[in-house]
């Protein structure tokens, strides 16, 4: 499987290793859905950034970075997924964040986001 047509040209990088992690991410629905799985490419977001970043998700290697993020970034959604994502889904390599796991995913062309990601909890609301 390769990366879409309409990423920019050589994105991701070759010498990004192919994903072989469990991640967390915020997501609003419950199942999750491929709404809660879009890239800011796919979304039309943050022109401005790095064109490749865009095109990854934004996904966290523990559930503490992703409570953290809901705190900074509510808007993302209030609960966390779950998900192990292998080669067959794509690369995926720490990058620059507020969260120190913060980790990008580049899925393969094809790949059912969604379908890789359960939620595990709703996060807890200062004085729940």
């Amino acid at each position: 499987m390769s990366f879409p047509k309409d990423w920019p040209p050589g994105c991701p990088d070759s010498s990004i290793p192919d994903a072989d992690l469990r991640v967390f991410r915020l997501v609003k629905s419950d199942p999750v859905s491929e709404f809660d799985m879009r890239s800011h490419h796919e979304t039309g977001r943050l022109r401005n950034a790095n064109p490749c970043l865009r095109c990854g998700l934004s996904v966290f290697q523990t559930v503490e970075d992703a409570q953290s993020q809901f705190g900074l970034m509510p808007q993302l959604g209030g609960k966390i997924a779950e998900g192990e994502i292998k080669p067959s889904h794509g690369k995926a390599c720490l990058t620059s964040g507020s969260q120190p796991t913060h980790t990008t995913w580049w899925p393969r062309e094809g790949v059912n986001r969604a379908a890789l990601f359960a939620v595990i909890m709703e996060v807890p609301l200062c004085g729940t």
